[in-house]
């Protein structure tokens, strides 16, 4: 798959310089594209594989996959020209044929990504890896519901214990077309069966069914002792500098652009009954710390309800006639741009709820316990959740478990490219039939 997908690459690249050299010459490619195609397409593919857009994560998410090619393309276009400037090239090439290649391969490359991922597992399977189950003095009675390409063995004559070059070459043999050797036995032998599985040149793991609960990332050591990392951020400090400036960028931007509107709705709220004109709510943040939320007031002073016990619904008595046309808009929400800028908010992230938010009458948090791992990332203006439709008023359990679910995802899949697909998708989600 890494193959196929290096190599539609590079017949994507090679064919949009052909199409830019033809459609603007009327010709066929010169050599100067095929200097250019020398230089870009190597380039290319050591970019892209130094950031992983041949690795697991490219083949198993469409979006992922096109959002690193994307990412080697501009790289390897920025390398070309500045190597092409030192090697005093630039001026014999076309500007306008290396622009129109490099632009038409960047549809190129994300169109045929996007279609060989979405096409994935029909080409290496739902799981790719060839996973063995060895069974040494517990049950095999759940072998049978094991997911992926798996072999079950039981080791009952294969006793690690001896210790002996026959038991390991026994072994070997057994194991040698694996990817993954996973081993469930009882406590009392976890240890030497990570022994053996040390020098066996494959990925070995021991079911240790107690550390459930932990849900361990890994393992770390503090001196001599061995740790379970149960957490860790979910962005390095360079992903959050860009993730930052993302945020100002596009919230500076549209404060800006939104200035004149964003008066008027000030003016209109104030003189409709000479109350405040933000609503302001304490919400929860980034590392579960508080924060005040700014929104545009759309009910009345007196029906205000600073904890959020009762969701807004649909025809609500508390909203003012202005209220209820800023709240279909999502106009409501644009204040929260000046969270974004004071670093409490982010533009894409998990929407903050109200600390009195109930589904069913229990707080979001006794429904789930994965509830508070949304908090790992600043809360965001918009969110995953929102453009899959998962917004408005939280009747049953399963509306917050929906929002949840895709919250989740997002912490443990972001990326800058998913980021901006949201937000273009949020344009279209601005008007909803659950914004009330």
């Amino acid at each position: 798959m890494y193959v196929l997908l290096a190599v539609a690459d590079a017949l994507a690249i090679s064919a949009s310089f052909w199409a830019a050299c033809h459609l603007l010459y009327l010709r066929q490619p010169s050599a100067m594209a095929f200097e250019q195609l020398a230089m870009f397409i190597p380039l290319f593919l050591i970019i892209a594989h130094l950031n992983r857009s041949y690795s697991t994560p490219a083949i198993h998410d469409r979006w992922a996959s096109v959002g690193l090619a994307v990412n080697a393309l501009v790289l390897a276009a920025g390398a070309v020209i500045l190597m092409a400037f030192f090697m005093k090239v630039s001026a014999e090439w076309s500007r306008l044929t290396f622009v129109g290649g490099v632009c038409l391969s960047l549809i190129a490359v994300s169109t045929s990504r996007y279609m060989l991922v979405r096409h994935a597992h029909h080409i290496v399977g739902d799981d790719p890896y060839n996973v063995m189950h060895i069974f040494d003095g517990v049950s095999a009675a759940d072998a049978g519901s094991l997911r992926g390409r798996s072999i079950v063995y039981s080791s009952d004559m294969l006793d690690p214990a001896r210790l002996d070059p026959s038991t390991y070459d026994r072994l070997a043999k057994e194991i040698r077309h694996a990817d993954r050797v996973i081993v469930h036995c009882p406590e009392a032998k976890r240890k030497i069966w990570a022994r053996v599985l040390k020098g066996a040149n494959v990925q070995g793991e021991v079911i240790a069914p107690e550390l459930s609960d932990l849900q361990p990332l890994g393992i770390a050591q503090r001196a001599s002792t061995p740790t379970l990392i149960v957490s860790r951020g979910p962005l390095g400090l360079k992903d959050r500098l860009v993730k930052r400036v993302f945020d100002l960028v596009v919230a500076g931007s549209l404060l800006l652009l939104l200035a004149p509107m964003l008066i008027v709705v000030a003016l209109i709220i104030f003189l409709q009954d000479r109350g405040p004109i933000f609503f302001v709510q304490i919400r929860v943040g980034r590392s579960n710390q508080m924060f005040h939320i700014y929104k545009f007031r759309s009910m009345y002073v007196e029906n205000l309800d600073h904890a959020g016990n009762r969701s807004a619904s649909r025809g609500d008595d508390r909203i003012t006639p202005f209220g209820r046309f800023i709240r279909a808009t999502s106009i409501d929400e644009i204040p929260q741009l000046l969270n974004v800028m004071k670093g409490e908010m982010s533009i894409v992230g998990p929407r903050p709820h109200a600390l009195g938010s109930m589904a069913e009458n229990k707080l979001f948090w006794h429904i789930d316990d994965r509830y508070w791992h949304r908090h790992i990332i600043k809360p965001g203006l918009t969110g995953l959740a929102q453009v899959r439709g998962y917004r408005g008023a939280t009747i049953v359990e399963s509306d917050l478990v929906n929002r949840l679910q895709s919250d989740l995802e997002y912490v443990q899949n972001w990326t800058l490219w998913r980021d901006i697909t949201i937000l273009v998708r949020t344009a279209g989600v601005v008007l909803h039939k659950n914004a009330y």
